[in-house]
């Protein structure tokens, strides 16, 4: 082989070489370029995104971070909230009832009694006065003490008329020795202070009394004393 086909060889080898080396440098730096494109796209998201990188970041480094900020804001923030009282929230309030009287100007003259027994002058007899009588003149108005409603108004020979108002919770209302009034109905509501009828002679039990409301209280199907109910200056 002459020194020219060796020469003419050996240039062709130089230049498959060096065309070899040209597309393996453009190949490394257009990978570079791409590299260099991501990192930046990929700074520019976190700036944009704090929140987001700062989750990849940890997921990346499955130390386990964002789990346990999942929790604080979960069932823990939860109980948490749980023991503070909510915002509408107020002091318990006294709801405890006091009656109005039931007559204007009402003097006492016989109380109640429990343990004690009173004489009763109509029939000649002591007994208890499970009520409080209040000295009237004929046609003098009788008030309903608290609202509610009438549970039943009911006439007798030896007791005359006698009013019932139901308060609810157990506790009702009773009016003896009355002419109701003619609108006054079982069933109706009736307001505090409103005229249920007026003071009549009608109870022959105590007519030797003279004209007076006999006025009862009753909690849990009990007569009690009705003074638990007039407070103050109602008494």
């Amino acid at each position: 082989m002459s020194d020219n086909v060796k020469k003419n060889k050996s240039e062709v080898k130089k230049n498959i070489l060096y065309a070899l080396w040209i597309v393996l440098l453009v190949a490394a730096m257009t990978a570079s370029v791409i590299v260099v494109a991501k990192i930046s796209k990929d700074r520019s998201s976190q700036i944009d995104n704090p929140q987001d990188s700062q989750t990849i970041a940890d997921e990346a480094s499955g130390d386990g971070s964002s789990d346990e900020k999942d929790d604080s804001s979960g069932k823990g923030g939860t109980e948490q909230g749980d023991d503070k009282p909510s915002g509408g929230e107020t002091e318990p309030v006294d709801t405890k009832i006091v009656f109005a009287m039931p007559m204007k100007n009402a003097e006492v003259i016989k109380k109640y009694t429990h343990d004690t027994v009173v004489f009763n002058s109509t029939l000649g007899a002591y007994m208890g006065h499970l009520a409080i009588d209040y000295k009237a003149t004929d046609n003098d108005d009788v008030y309903c003490v608290y609202d509610g409603v009438v549970e039943s108004v009911q006439t007798s020979y030896l007791t005359g008329t006698t009013i019932t108002i139901n308060h609810g919770n157990g506790l009702k209302t009773v009016y003896n020795s009355v002419e109701a009034d003619e609108k006054l109905y079982e069933g109706k509501k009736v307001e505090k202070g409103e005229v249920l009828g007026k003071i009549s002679a009608n109870n022959l039990q105590e007519y030797k009394d003279g004209a007076h409301l006999h006025f009862e209280v009753i909690k849990n199907n009990e007569k009690i004393d009705p003074e638990e109910y007039l407070i103050g200056e109602e008494k």
